[in-house]
């Protein structure tokens, strides 16, 4: 980003029209001679290839390779056990896992061992503590598991890696909205929908479910024949994605279309991971548990590590310089900014919420 290119060629000035992009994406002409143009690299262009286009006519170049540049600090946790809420590194949690971001950027995350939900407020970082009751609605709900949040009505919804989906409305009133059990099946990511309902994945049944939140209890199996699917996300075009496991592939990232119909866009064999997020421009991260880094799938279906030398520790710094202590749970806000949560299940460390922003 910023960096500035010169295209070489003939006639650029006899040439109307003159444009360039490059992966599809236009940048800004700085300065144009007969036989040179210079142009400016904008944040996140990504790699693809460089086109001139006048006249009608679009003149193919070579490919441009974009080099991403991943910034990694720690937002919040000392690393030590504990659920200690404070300000950055003064809070503790107790393997934090599912993390989502509503629109003012405040963060909520399901701290796991610790069975509470923690929220970390935008531009303080000032971690606090919402308490999970015993009960709720009548019925158990066991430790956190995967969260997401309706910015439409503020509404959080958190599944407990059981047979549990309860609902945290904005004053804090909970209620159990989902209960598996007659099914027998594990309630994974949840992710609430463009059009207003809210989708589940079910682990072990390899299906995902849909249901209006106002309507508890019934739901409806939106999609089976996946093999262990795990967090769903939505991209700005309204498309579903899970992350799920293909015997052939191996990990893999599908698309869901409105129909139910799963198709695969991505898979990585070395991803040992279970959490997706995808950005603005149609790029997935993978938070990569055993292998402790974050990688990158840009459209064209380029994997590389952005982010983590692979060494369990929780260090902050630049690209490989950076470190995840068991990178678990992920998301994006509105900014483009990465979120992740880390634990390692050998040593309880970890223990933190990294941000990570790529330019």
């Amino acid at each position: 980003m910023g960096d500035t290119l010169s295209i070489s060629g003939k006639n650029f000035n006899t040439l109307k029209e003159l444009s360039v992009t490059i992966n599809d994406k236009s940048v800004t002409i700085l300065k144009n001679t007969d036989n040179n143009i210079k142009i400016l690299i904008p944040k996140l262009l990504g790699s693809g290839s460089i086109k001139v286009s006048a006249g009608g006519n679009v003149y193919k170049g070579p490919y441009f390779n974009y080099k991403y540049k991943a910034t990694v600090t720690t937002l919040a946790g000392s690393g030590y056990v504990g659920s200690t809420n404070g300000k950055e590194t003064a809070a503790s949690f107790y393997c934090p896992w599912g993390i989502t971001a509503d629109l003012n950027g405040d963060l909520y995350i399901a701290d796991t061992y610790n069975r509470l939900i923690r929220k970390i407020a935008a531009g303080t970082n000032e971690v606090s503590t919402i308490p999970i009751p015993t009960y709720i609605s009548g019925g158990n709900f066991y430790s956190p598991y995967n969260i997401a949040i309706d910015t439409k009505t503020r509404n959080l919804y958190v599944t407990d890696f059981n047979q549990h989906v309860m609902r945290i409305a904005p004053n804090l009133d909970m209620s159990l909205i989902f209960n598996s059990s007659e099914i027998g099946t594990t309630t994974t990511g949840i992710a609430a929908g463009p059009d207003g309902y809210i989708y589940m994945s079910l682990n072990t049944q390899g299906k995902i479910v849909k249901f209006d939140p106002a309507n508890n209890y019934a739901y409806s199996t939106f999609t089976t024949g996946l093999i262990t699917p795990r967090n769903i996300i939505f991209d700005n075009t309204k498309k579903m994605y899970v992350a799920a496991f293909d015997n052939l592939k191996g990990p893999v990232i599908l698309q869901i279309d409105d129909t139910g119909t799963a198709s695969v866009v991505h898979f990585d064999l070395s991803n040992k991971g279970w959490e997706i997020a995808i950005d603005s421009a149609g790029n997935f991260y993978e938070a990569d548990h055993f292998s402790n880094n974050l990688k990158m799938i840009e459209k064209n279906g380029l994997v590389t590590v952005i982010a983590g030398s692979g060494k369990a520790e929780d260090i902050d710094g630049v690209g490989v310089n950076a470190s995840f202590n068991g990178p678990q749970g992920i998301t994006i806000d509105t900014n483009g900014n990465l979120y992740i949560t880390t634990y390692n299940y050998d040593t309880k460390g970890g223990n933190k919420v990294r941000k990570v922003v790529i330019e």
